[in-house]
């Protein structure tokens, strides 16, 4: 028996990559997803906006501007409301505002992060706290000696010359710098409830996750009845295996709309989720998502000879777009190569959606660049699966 399965699988040349080269691939992608969520290689995007324009916040500004470990880009225009709209969309991870000169009292730096990435804001301030001890080290002394001022009350003519020629080596040497905490302000970009973005986030990874898994699992019928000749007695009737995979796409996705239901439901039920308050959006939405997964699925499997090419592939799949969709770990964790790839999966467009639906409270005119991600996923697959059948029957 173990001779006969060796043949089996050795005569069987893609079930023995998918079972011997597939692993360590699936091993080199999760362990680059995973590797960035400590936090030490996390690269946020941050949108940067100068509003008070004197030399210490230009300084402060082109530092961050050009620091490695940020994505930094100076907003357009250099307005609050304009960072606020970058974080809000999704299209910064955190905000940084230079609302003052940073030697002025009070809070001269405001930090706007989303809710839902909740380690945005502290990675965002403490790779701004790096970039000041770095560029402004002068005006933090300043700023210090001016908070101790009512405490220890006004320096001696001595003490000031003593001051400004520490200011100057700070100038000329940064290093020497003592480690200072800025006055920094935060603030949070979205009106719902704190925490909903993270639940409406992890309602569309977990919908699209078990929407595949199910779909991949219904799909297998179709080896099943090729195997076990259905297929063929179907081929000779007029209408061939069209109307049958028709069939399975259709039921597919009625199955997909069915568990994003009552996933969403739960959501609101438990956590508020809005759902209800943006039906209409939803259902386009979640149809669309589940003619995606139901396609995709198709269109996998039709291209598979065996069950185990199928199971085999259908696992590394779901696995795969898993990872790098979203759907096991919030893509703004990851390396900024895997973030782009993560644009490839239909998991990275489904989750956003779902989250700039239930969370940003976006409208069709956002949202119609993810349906259109969807709709051609699951015609694609659709089509493969069909055109898979014809070749089939010829």
């Amino acid at each position: 028996m173990f001779k006969v399965m060796a043949l089996y699988l050795w005569r069987d040349r893609a079930a023995l990559v998918m079972a011997f080269f597939l692993p360590p691939l699936v091993f080199l992608i999760f362990s680059a997803v995973f590797a960035g969520t400590t936090g030490a290689d996390v690269k946020l995007q941050v949108s940067v906006a100068d509003l008070a324009h004197t030399r210490a916040s230009q300084r402060l500004e082109a530092a961050l501007l050009a620091d490695k470990d940020l994505r930094a880009t100076a907003a357009a225009p250099e307005t609050l409301a304009a960072v606020r709209a970058r974080v809000r969309s999704g299209r910064a991870d955190a905000g940084l505002v230079i609302r003052a000169d940073p030697a002025a009292p009070g809070s001269p730096i405001l930090i706007l992060a989303d809710p839902s990435q909740a380690i945005a804001a502290p990675l965002a301030e403490a790779r701004s706290r790096e970039a000041m001890n770095r560029s402004i080290p002068d005006v933090l002394l300043a700023r210090t000696l001016a908070d101790l001022a009512p405490a220890i009350g006004p320096l001696t003519a001595a003490q000031q010359d003593n001051v400004a020629a520490a200011q100057a080596q700070l100038v000329d040497d940064p290093a020497s710098a003592p480690k200072q905490t800025p006055f920094i302000a935060h603030e949070d970009v979205a009106g719902a409830v704190k925490g909903g973005g993270v639940i409406a986030y992890y309602a569309g990874a977990v919908m699209i996750l078990f929407a595949l898994f199910s779909a991949m699992h219904g799909a297998l019928t179709l080896i099943e009845e090729r195997q076990a000749g259905i297929a063929d007695r179907l081929l000779a009737g007029r209408a061939g295996l069209a109307p049958v995979i028709t069939g399975k796409f259709l039921f597919l996705s009625a199955q997909a709309v069915v568990q994003a239901a009552a996933i969403f439901a739960t959501a609101q039920i438990v956590y508020g989720v809005p759902v209800t308050d943006h039906i209409g959006l939803w259902l386009v939405t979640t149809a669309l998502a589940a003619g995606c997964s139901g396609g995709l699925a198709l269109g996998l499997v039709a291209l598979c000879r065996s069950r185990e090419q199928a199971q085999m592939l259908s696992t590394f799949v779901i696995l795969i777009l898993a990872a790098v969709g979203g759907s096991m770990a919030p893509r703004f964790l990851m390396p900024p190569w895997l973030q782009t790839l993560g644009w490839f999966t239909p998991h990275a467009w489904v989750i956003d959606a779902y989250q700039g639906l239930l969370w940003r409270d976006e409208g069709a005119d956002v949202l119609y660049k993810a349906w259109i991600v969807m709709a051609a996923i699951g015609a694609a697959g659709f089509a493969v699966a069909q055109l898979t059948a014809r070749r089939v029957r010829l």
